[in-house]
């Protein structure tokens, strides 16, 4: 899994060290670190969440705490972070993951700004990989709203994301989808994802998923407040 690189951070009572690299996509310098601040600090992971970001959010370190902590280098200017490492956790297990962000901005009617963020987390542990991705709607003085997958992306097929002959270890399998924001302009890209037993079987047959998959690129259309197919 892409994810899965040699940056580490070490995570058990203390915290040792992390690098966060960043990039663009459009939005006011104020309202990214904001909006980041704002969610993290809303934020209460779920027991069984054991992304890096989400170990600091449950040892109480507050957002300027764990920005101390992580040395963070968010690109305001362009709003996209993306912060990566591997902790350890209180078993001695190793969780390795990957936290990107992006705003996407637009004017609603009216004249009342808006933008939606979008958050995406890939983790590794014990050998389980997982992903997720949440969009919140933001408003200015309000809390972040979540928005549901089919507010903001068109319905996706599983063909979208495979070639035109997919190999028997992916045949009558529901894919599933992450989606991760750009490091460059406002686009959004669609990658499809496999239930760990199903990777499995596909690796012990010599068929790489990574290779017979596709992403699928989405473009924000601002007055719509919604990603699209293409540029």
């Amino acid at each position: 899994m892409s994810v899965c690189r040699q940056l580490w951070l070490l995570v058990g009572v203390s915290v040792c060290g992390l690098l966060l690299s960043a990039a663009p996509a459009p939005a006011s310098p104020a309202a990214f670190s904001a909006a980041l601040r704002a969610e993290y600090d809303a934020w209460t992971p779920v027991d069984a969440d054991t992304t890096p970001l989400a170990l600091l959010r449950k040892q109480a370190f507050d957002w300027q705490a764990a920005s101390g902590q992580l040395a963070p280098l968010i690109d305001d200017q362009h709003a996209y972070a993306e912060l990566r490492g591997v902790a350890i956790l209180p078993d001695g297990r190793q969780s390795i993951g990957v936290w990107r962000a992006a705003l996407y901005r637009r004017s609603a009617a009216g004249g009342v700004a808006e933008a939606v963020l979008v958050l995406n987390d890939d983790w590794c542990a014990a050998g389980l990989c997982k992903s997720r991705t949440r969009f919140l709607l933001l408003r200015p003085g309000q809390q972040g709203v979540p928005l549901a997958e089919a507010q903001l992306v068109p319905r996706i097929a599983d063909s979208d994301l495979l070639g035109a002959a997919p190999p028997d270890c992916l045949k009558r399998v529901v894919l599933g989808v992450q989606y991760l924001p750009s490091r460059f302009g406002t686009t959004l890209t669609a990658l499809a994802t496999v239930p760990p037993a199903v990777r499995s079987a596909c690796e012990a047959g010599g068929v790489e998923v990574g290779l017979v998959t596709r992403p699928l690129l989405l473009s924000w259309n601002a007055p719509a407040r919604k990603f699209v197919r293409g540029w």
